[in-house]
């Protein structure tokens, strides 16, 4: 409980730092901007609240293998005694993500208007309490020129909890092999920072063609993920570049294309692992033994690069009523040069989803939205599906 309680006055006092943060901005501009307008009569200072609901079911939420799934429902006694699904109470969840958010329209330091967005949501797991998390963003739009817009944007997530991953083994017997009773399992936490910049130009805008629109934009970014220190080998250094594409045909049918490379930077220290040496026959630790779950200290490097195609189209119902889809595709090309590293090794890794929703708005305040998602892909840690659906309920003030 102690520990418990110490997390979340943690996560509260980082949670009230970025607001006030975000009060100070929005306090930093808008009284200046009031007094332009008093002086000018040109500025126009529009702020606008609003609150959102999201209600998501997904029936993967560690992202288990088929073979995992089954040995967390069991929990056998071997399983318990490691700590291996400690805190992972459920493989299927449903997450109730309440948010809160301030805009703010003006006039932009660039020229042009600038628009603000902000917002806080809190992600609170029903079943897997632990998983809870709270995440932050701060986006910036300005309009540059009659068809140029620049944005940034920044993303924060606190204290996420992705699963129980090994983190040392009580070899009793003293034999070299590590049976499922003998292995310790800790739970892997991490926080993430994302920054990303953007530009885009639009290039054409006629509502009377059957082209109607297009605009491109190029965009890059670059985020940092820091775990716990126990597993501080899987943290990620990550810088991407893309470029984004949107049609409009016949004012009615948007196609969204979006390429992506990301580079991803991994410490590549020494961890331990497991390793089958009845498989080569070759006493790999040079303990004398030959096990099938031998530990082994190594080079583990999760370093990639990776490129990944999303094609989203979506199409107006009517005024208020749009349905969308969506397809991407990810393939990393994993960077690490020890042949002992055998989920890394000489291996790519694909990640493939596919979803499709529908948006109405009810009137000027409300909105409300519904997607179902399907996730499928081979990672280090196995092969998963994940199934996912959400609903969306947004007013604003």
């Amino acid at each position: 409980m102690k520990e418990i309680a110490e997390k979340t006055l943690f996560t509260l006092r980082k949670l009230l730092l970025v607001s006030l943060l975000i009060a100070s901005l929005t306090q930093g501009l808008y009284p200046a901007s009031v007094s332009e307008a008093a002086d000018n009569n040109e500025s126009d200072i529009k702020l606008q609240a609003y609150a959102e609901t999201c209600i998501e079911y997904t029936d993967n939420v560690f992202r288990l293998d088929d073979s995992q799934v089954s040995m967390l429902e069991a929990n056998t006694p071997e399983d318990a005694v490691s700590g291996r699904f400690r805190d992972m109470e459920s493989v299927s969840d449903f997450i109730v993500s309440p948010e809160v958010g301030l805009g703010l329209d003006s006039d932009g330091p660039l020229g042009g208007k600038l628009s603000m967005v902000s917002w806080l949501r809190y992600n609170h797991y029903s079943e897997n309490r632990e998983s809870s998390f709270p995440k932050v963003r701060i986006r910036l739009r300005n309009s540059l020129g009659e068809k140029g817009i620049l944005m940034l944007e920044g993303d924060f997530l606190f204290d996420f909890f992705k699963k129980n991953y090994l983190s040392g083994v009580n070899d009793e017997n003293a034999n070299g092999n590590i049976p499922r009773e003998e292995r310790i399992y800790s739970p892997a936490i991490y926080d993430e920072y994302e920054g990303i910049i953007a530009y885009e130009q639009e290039i054409i805008n006629n509502n009377d063609a059957r082209l109607s629109g297009l605009s491109i934009g190029p965009f890059a970014g670059h985020r940092i993920r820091r775990y716990n220190s126990t597993f501080s080998n899987r943290d990620q250094d990550i810088s991407w570049v893309g470029i984004e594409m949107d049609l409009e045909f016949i004012s009615r049918i948007d196609l969204e294309m979006i390429y992506l490379y990301e580079d991803v930077a991994a410490p590549g220290n020494r961890e331990l692992i497991l390793f089958d040496e009845t498989v080569s026959g070759t006493d790999i630790n040079n303990d004398g033994e030959i096990k099938g779950n031998a530990q082994l200290f190594t080079v583990i490097d999760r370093s990639s690069s990776r490129h990944t195609i999303e094609i989203n189209p979506s199409f107006k119902l009517t005024k208020d009523t749009r349905i969308f889809l969506g397809y991407e595709k990810r393939i990393a090309e994993c960077a690490s040069g020890n042949k002992l590293d055998i989920e890394h090794y000489n291996q790519e890794e694909y990640r493939r989803q596919i979803k499709s929703g529908i948006r109405h708005d009810f009137s000027n305040k409300w909105t409300a939205e519904a997607e179902y998602s399907r996730t499928n892909e081979e990672e280090e840690d196995g092969d998963y599906s994940e199934n996912s659906f959400l609903v969306k309920i947004k007013y604003y003030f």
